[in-house]
């Protein structure tokens, strides 16, 4: 039963919703779309992020004045 948007008032919360459709497939290859960005996001990033953290302990161990 389909609701008619001329019959509910566009302040109530019903008739607020009556007009906007999003179809499901919109919604799931949207959501598909942000994991694979999300995913290829942070195999780029962790291993940078590695990297700075390695390059900054072999840094601050070669800069130490250490005597033995």
């Amino acid at each position: 039963m389909a609701i008619d948007p001329e019959v509910i008032p566009s302040s109530s919360n019903k008739g607020s919703r009556a007009g906007r459709h999003v179809p499901r497939w919109a919604i799931y290859s949207s959501a598909g779309i942000g994991v694979f960005l999300l995913v290829g996001l942070i195999k780029t990033l962790l291993p940078l992020i590695g990297m700075a953290f390695l390059l900054a302990f072999i840094w601050a161990q070669s800069t130490s004045n250490r005597r033995y």
